[in-house]
């Protein structure tokens, strides 16, 4: 049976190559010596004592100290779970330490310019929520779909409620709205006069205390949503008091 695909996988996952042969050799063998290993692994003998090593020291063979020596492989639903750990501590280390990074550098980066764009709703989303997370006194919000609210905006408006921030829910004359805004005990409803109802190509508009934004836009409705978005800016500052002005919304 030819078993490249399987050593292959595993050095994908992380083994080295000799590891990977070595393991797979004793998958096939069930046990065997460093002799029967390097025969069937094609790794020479002496790099079967330091593999092995290497594996035990791994978890994923034992060694029982006859002589010679014989090794055999853990199950494999067990390697299975070593290796998701092993994964799991890497990943975790490496978005630790890249959130760490994003700290440091953010700042100094977004002083830089006034004004983002990103794309793609579910980016927008996150960068709503995250302005949201951010306010003090008062978030207005309206959406083309307030009928089916997003569950991570929605939880991040909730939270509002414990920092008594007031939520005011831009709806147009006739939008269908779930019951689930009416829910949270700090939104309030609204309603938008017709002459001053969003254009055709608005996706959403939200607005934090008064100087942080994001409007979204979509060309059509196969296009992407595309927002721009600003905070702690005079511009945001100036562009949120030009919105607000213009809604029925008190200061």
């Amino acid at each position: 049976m030819d078993n490249s695909e399987a050593i292959d996988a595993l050095i994908e996952l992380g083994l080295s190559t000799y590891e990977a042969r070595v393991f797979t050799a004793l998958i096939e063998l069930g046990e065997g010596t460093a002799r029967e290993v390097a025969k069937t692994s094609d790794v020479p003998r002496p790099q079967v004592y330091t593999t092995a090593k290497e594996l035990q020291s791994r978890g994923f063979i034992s060694v029982q100290q006859a002589n010679p020596q014989v090794f055999q492989p853990i199950s494999l639903s067990e390697v299975e779970s070593q290796l998701s750990r092993e994964f799991a501590s890497k990943r975790d280390t490496a978005f630790d330490r890249l959130k760490t990074l994003e700290r440091q550098t953010a700042p100094a980066a977004e002083q830089s310019e006034d004004v983002w764009t990103i794309t793609g709703t579910p980016a927008i989303i996150g960068r709503a929520s995250q302005l949201i997370d951010e306010a003090e006194a008062r978030v207005i919000y309206g959406a083309e779909n307030l009928a089916q609210p997003d569950a991570e905006l929605q939880r991040t408006i909730r939270s509002c409620c414990s920092r008594d921030v007031s939520v005011h829910l831009l709806r147009d004359s006739g939008q269908e709205i779930s019951d689930q805004w009416q829910e949270i005990d700090c939104v309030s409803t609204v309603s938008i006069p017709p002459q001053q109802s969003k254009g055709d190509h608005a996706v959403r508009l939200l607005l934090v205390d008064s100087d942080s934004f994001l409007l979204s836009v979509r060309s059509n409705r196969s296009a992407p949503e595309i927002a721009i978005w600003s905070a702690n800016t005079t511009f945001a500052e100036a562009f949120s008091q030009l919105l607000t002005s213009s809604l029925p919304v008190a200061e």
